[in-house]
């Protein structure tokens, strides 16, 4: 099994386009790991977490095929997870060749914001019609949350994330094989239910990613977002409760500015408290 990581930033990327504050002025100067597209992530060839505005862009610069994504799993619609053109693109008005369907599937509000938005700026019509599917080349899946589905070369399970008001927002647990990974982002802390549930379904992680908007200093929760005091909590739940395998690797995302130091640095504190910070391009491989 193969993660590779597309994009490791929050919304307005590091760094912030406008933006002439310390870290990000640092970001500019220091350069590699310290520039971060959008959050993204790509399991094996075929699956996919989030199709967001940089997705593209980020495949070119790490070599990253798309073409054989045929599993799309939305975390939910905000802008910098969710770019409608690239399903848009589908369609053989843009003159696309496709090799195979792809699955969009997330919660069900998730996949009608969706389609509220591709209905707004087409006129392919509705996604959650057959006809309109059929020329874009897609499945849609609704996700409940706590049901474990099969999805392509999968096995799937979403769990409800505390993402401020946003409804239908998904953290996703994904196993392939024997293997299993724990997608956590754009969640502040994780509700009772949530870890009831994990603890339950008993399935113990190789992979653990999680949420990292904010960075270093910033002590009290947020409410949509994780900061790096949460981080350092959940890791430690997560291992205490035996949801990690013994040789587990943790990694944080979605980073914005605010908090932040030089990946190297920030790496470092983080590697102390143990997790390591992601970086666009790193790609991990788990093995049986």
């Amino acid at each position: 099994m193969q993660v590779t990581f597309l994009g490791t930033s929050a919304a307005p990327s590091v760094p912030s386009p406008f933006c002439v504050c310390e870290a990000c002025t640092g970001a500019r100067r220091a350069g590699g790991k310290n520039l971060r597209k959008r959050s993204s992530i790509v399991v094996n060839d075929d699956l996919m977490v989030d199709i967001g505005p940089d997705v593209a862009s980020a495949s070119f610069d790490h070599d990253v095929s798309l073409t054989g994504i045929d599993v799309c799993l939305m975390t939910h619609a905000h802008e910098d997870h969710y770019d409608p053109e690239f399903i848009m693109s589908r369609h053989e008005s843009y003159g696309t060749v496709l090799a195979n369907e792809m699955i969009l599937a997330g919660s069900i509000d998730t996949l009608r914001i969706i389609d509220i938005d591709l209905s707004g700026r087409c006129a392919y019509g509705s996604i959650f019609d057959r006809q309109a599917r059929r020329a874009l080349r897609i499945d849609l899946l609704p996700l409940e949350p706590f049901e474990k589905q099969a999805v392509g070369n999968y096995r799937v399970t979403g769990y409800p994330a505390n993402h401020g008001t946003v409804k239908g927002a998904l953290l996703y647990a994904i196993e392939y094989g024997p293997n299993a990974i724990f997608y956590g982002t754009d969640t502040s802390v994780l509700p009772e239910h949530v870890w009831e549930h994990l603890l339950r379904a008993g399935t113990r992680f190789d992979l653990l990613i999680l949420d990292h908007t904010y960075g270093i200093g910033i002590e009290v929760s947020p409410p949509d977002h994780l900061a790096s005091v949460d981080v350092i909590g959940h890791v430690d739940r997560f291992r205490c409760t035996g949801l990690l395998k013994d040789n587990a690797r943790v990694y944080a995302t979605h980073i914005s500015h605010e908090g932040y130091l030089e990946h190297d640095e920030l790496d470092a504190y983080a590697a102390a408290n143990g997790y390591r910070i992601a970086y666009d391009g790193l790609s991990l491989v788990i093995e049986s």
